[in-house]
């Protein structure tokens, strides 16, 4: 039966797409994008070639579902957060939590389809149409706390921009370099950094002040 809320219930159609776009996943932690072929997605997901492009035009449009499916991950992880006022360091904190949790399984083919300079027309329009809709939430989040004279003076589209930013290229490192640093160090502070850029304190120094 559906869940409550929803249209309808998966199709065959949709549960086949979806484990042809988990098989890509498995595939692409392994190898870079560019040594991966259609036949071994498709054999991935024990369908024949032709059963990818009854999905899928092609590979960077599989990619590019990737990177869809990857930032609605992220805005259901920030979505407490996002639908809070003020600094809520616990909900800021277990957002990014989930994120990093995924970076670090996924990084290899996220730092390509998020990072690399010409990813291709059909996954680069889906990353700036996703990084934006990102942005225009962080934005709304900020916009309120700036009305309540909460944040730093500067424009909060900027301010969202820097803060996406700052969490990818911070993820993107740590799933390159994971060792570099303790898993708990890095997400307090990249939770407090985030805080500072936005509201110019962390909880601490604002109870402290």
């Amino acid at each position: 039966m559906p869940a409550i809320g929803s249209r309808r219930a998966p199709t065959k159609g949709d549960q086949r797409e979806q484990a042809l776009l988990d098989a890509a996943k498995v595939v692409l932690r392994e190898k870079p994008i560019g040594q991966v072929t259609i036949d071994e997605l498709a054999g991935a997901a024990g369908i024949a070639r032709s059963g990818f492009y009854f999905y899928f035009e092609s590979k960077p449009a599989l990619l590019a579902a990737l990177c869809d499916q990857s930032i609605g991950l992220t805005d259901a992880d920030m979505g407490r957060w996002l639908e809070s006022d003020g600094l809520d360091r616990d909900a800021l904190r277990q957002g990014l939590v989930g994120s990093f949790q995924r970076w670090l399984v996924d990084g290899r083919w996220m730092r390509e389809v998020f990072l690399a300079p010409d990813p291709g027309p059909e996954v680069m329009q889906v990353r700036e149409r996703v990084v934006n809709n990102g942005c225009t939430a962080f934005r709304q989040r900020i916009e309120r706390d700036a009305k309540a004279g909460l944040t730093v003076d500067g424009s909060p589209t900027l301010l969202a921009t820097m803060a996406i930013n700052l969490r990818l290229t911070t993820f993107a490192d740590a799933f390159a370099n994971p060792t570099a640093h303790d898993p708990d160090e890095l997400i307090d502070t990249l939770t407090d950094a985030i805080l500072r850029l936005v509201y110019g304190v962390t909880p601490a120094q604002r109870t402290t002040a």
